[in-house]
């Protein structure tokens, strides 16, 4: 797994990768230099997880994976970060940036069992966890038309700073459990399995 705070100019990162003709189209088709860094490091960091350089595509469902099939991979970006998981297993990661809005939204994704997980001294930070949990068990399974409330859940999660717990899918006959884990870094949240 690697993490990578994206504080390089977009001309520095053209500098350390070199796009293929086969990808210029996408990279010329991203509206903005946020999501042409975002694209750029997750290439960089790859080939500095694997020594190599190897082709990421894309599931109809925008999976990611890895065209020589050497590792599963799982990507994610927040604010000024971008993140990779790699193993011979599928595996999920997502990453969050510290914000309130998610409590905004938290009646969306987080059922009344799991409001008990809210710690109430840091709900933002609790309630990202759930939210990149729920995230992670999406990546993992790659499903369309989840209920992120009613199909995938939480569970035995002691809050902290760093630790793991339960998490399960539970839809149209469906069913499996999964170990995360979870670390908060100051204002950056990072759920994996």
């Amino acid at each position: 797994m690697g993490i990578w705070q994206m504080t390089e100019t977009l001309a520095e990162l053209e500098a350390m990768y070199t796009v293929t003709a086969d990808e210029r189209p996408v990279y010329d088709g991203f509206r903005n230099d946020r999501r042409r860094k975002e694209w750029l490091t997750v290439r960089i960091l790859l080939r500095e997880l694997l020594g190599k350089d190897v082709e990421i595509c894309y599931r109809d469902t925008g999976k990611p994976y890895l065209k020589d099939s050497s590792y599963c991979i799982s990507i994610t970006h927040t604010i000024g970060y971008v993140g990779i998981r790699l193993a011979a297993h599928p595996v999920a990661l997502d990453m969050e940036y510290k914000a309130d809005r998610v409590l905004r939204i938290i009646d969306r994704f987080v059922n009344e069992k799991e409001m008990k997980y809210i710690d109430e001294r840091d709900q933002v930070s609790s309630a990202l966890v759930l939210w990149s949990a729920k995230e992670t068990l999406f990546k993992l399974f790659d499903f369309q038309e989840v209920d992120f409330k009613e199909h995938l859940l939480i569970s035995k999660m002691n809050w902290g700073t760093k630790g793991h717990f339960r998490g399960s899918v539970n839809k149209d006959g469906f069913i499996a459990d999964v170990k995360l884990s979870f670390a908060v870094y100051g204002d950056l949240i990072l759920v994996y399995c």
